[in-house]
């Protein structure tokens, strides 16, 4: 292997643990804005490592056939370190906003849907009634 080649793998997996660090401040986004049980988070967990686990195999295959180097994971973590060095707040501050908006919006759009069903549920269900007393 030439050592261009190898400046170029190295340079692929920089970017690959640049690319996980955002899906780490996506994954934490999400955990900021949802409060939810145990399972959830064991759930969310096993999604977010499978995701990264798919995403590293497909660099490493994209950049040198599966050929681990130590550079590989020299790489990955130099990413990572650029990564939440440099813009890691400021994306995280987005996202976080982003999914508040965007679960605010499925609230929304939740209770314009739910609330006129439950009324015509309910309307129904008190005509019913009031004909059984008869």
């Amino acid at each position: 292997m030439y050592p261009s080649e190898e400046i170029y793998i190295l340079f692929v997996t920089v970017y690959g643990g640049i690319l996980m660090g955002i899906i780490y401040d996506f994954y934490r986004g999400i955990r900021c804005n949802i409060n939810n049980n145990k399972v959830i988070r064991c759930v969310e967990d096993i999604l977010f490592w499978v995701i990264i686990t798919i995403i590293s195999f497909l660099i490493l295959h994209r950049a040198n056939s599966y050929d681990l180097r130590y550079y590989n994971f020299t790489g990955f973590i130099v990413g990572v370190v650029i990564y939440f060095n440099t813009v890691s707040k400021y994306i995280l501050r987005f996202l976080c906003k982003l999914i508040k908006t965007i679960i605010s919006i499925i609230t929304s759009l939740y209770y314009l849907i739910i609330y006129p069903i439950h009324f015509a549920f309910d309307v129904i269900m008190y005509i019913g009634f009031k004909r059984l007393k008869k």
